[in-house]
């Protein structure tokens, strides 16, 4: 079957669709080059010289800025680690110069060096985009150790000494009560936030009245926002994959189809768009966790990229996703969707789930909860196991 193949890739596409949408790398870009290498040897021998133009489009430290496809990074604890595991003997040199200049600290200790070093590294790479933008792209997040999520005062500790690292960096503070009083505080001081283990609509409210009163409170004493701004994460993948999800749909004799756990996610996004642009929120959604789903008669669909294209948001895409997407989307228009309405029957079914109706309302989990979260407990394991394997990682090269 012969393809009409787009020359303009599909990631700079989706980058057109609206003056709102922007993309971001998800993934430390430390990692960018190697990633690029190994995607282009994968690729079909026809499409390798295609693909490594559009890749080179996306992000170039040679190229002008302006014309990245890339506006900004987002990263976590088990993407850090990867820079450790794919520059294995680059950064193990660097592991012991640090344990060798900081003989007092423990391998804890040292690891958060090394995090840190890396994310620095990270940073610098997005500089040139932050300063020739005026300050409003180039962001790159770096994540406070995921298991101080019920630690305020730790986590705002954290969060300034991230952000002396570069001028760039945005602080990644999860979205539960702590996190929550974290991101006001960080606010009100005029460091850049983004929140994550977010998976709901009362998290987002939540963090969105923070991020406004924390800025109000600043700008009342004078801080400085014009190297500011503020994201708020929809893990919508994870929000969706939760196996109460499925659980209470079967108990409600609903069946959970692919197409229905998509809509799910999407339809959270769009409501928490409409809402932080209609009350004049200074926060911008970001959406992250998208899946490669669904499959509708043999013909695989990303909808979470589709459905969400040309709306006021920041799509961060790991590389296999946008691996994914741009295979699977070479051939294949991306237009702006953010006009089109979850099917009234889909969101009438998904309703009475309690488990979407809960995260479908804007006050409908107390702050208290939001740490008990399915998906904020499964998150968190993962996060926290990825820093305890650096921590281990590190302790062996003492």
């Amino acid at each position: 079957m012969v393809r009409n193949i787009y020359n303009t890739g599909a990631m700079e596409r989706l980058g057109q669709t609206s003056g709102d949408m922007e993309l971001w790398w998800d993934s430390n870009p430390l990692v960018y080059e190697k990633w690029c290498e190994s995607f282009i040897e994968s690729a079909p021998e026809d499409l390798k010289e295609l693909i490594t133009l559009q890749l080179a489009k996306m992000w170039d430290e040679k190229s002008d800025p302006a014309n990245w496809v890339f506006r900004g990074v987002t990263t976590n604890p088990p993407l850090t680690k990867a820079v450790f595991d794919k520059l294995k003997d680059q950064w193990e040199r660097i592991i012991r110069d640090l344990i060798r200049q900081n003989p007092c600290m423990d391998y804890r200790q040292i690891a958060w060096e090394a995090y840190k070093e890396a994310c620095r590294r990270g940073a610098a790479r997005y500089m040139p985009l932050f300063e020739t933008s005026g300050y409003k792209y180039g962001y790159v997040s770096a994540q406070v150790d995921p298991r101080l999520l019920t630690d305020a005062r730790e986590m705002v500790r954290q969060g300034l000494e991230l952000k002396a690292l570069q001028p760039n960096i945005m602080v990644k503070i999860p979205a539960t009560r702590a996190g929550v009083l974290a991101i006001f505080i960080l606010t009100s001081l005029g460091v850049p936030t983004n929140a994550t283990l977010c998976f709901t609509l009362p998290q987002i409210m939540a963090v969105a009245e923070a991020v406004k009163q924390g800025k109000e409170t600043g700008e009342n004493y004078g801080t400085d926002y014009s190297r500011w701004r503020s994201v708020i994460t929809i893990m919508i993948g994870r929000f969706e994959d939760a196996k109460i999800f499925a659980e209470q749909a079967s108990e409600k004799g609903i069946e959970l189809t692919e197409k229905m756990k998509r809509w799910a996610g999407i339809a959270i996004t769009k409501k928490a768009c409409r809402i932080l642009a209609e009350r004049n929120y200074p926060s911008k959604m970001l959406v992250a966790s998208g899946r490669v789903s669904p499959k509708i008669n043999d013909i695989q669909y990303i909808w979470h990229i589709e459905k969400l294209a040309g709306c006021n948001l920041v799509f961060t895409m790991n590389p296999e996703l946008i691996k994914s997407f741009m295979l699977l989307y070479m051939d294949r228009p991306v237009e702006n969707s953010s006009g089109e309405p979850v099917p009234d029957d889909v969101l009438e079914k998904l309703l009475k789930i309690p488990y979407f109706a809960e995260g479908y309302g804007e006050d409908t989990i107390k702050p208290e909860d939001f740490e008990k979260i399915e998906p904020t407990v499964t998150t968190y394991n993962q996060f926290s196991k990825a820093v305890i394997d650096l921590e281990n990682y590190v302790q062996s090269l003492f």
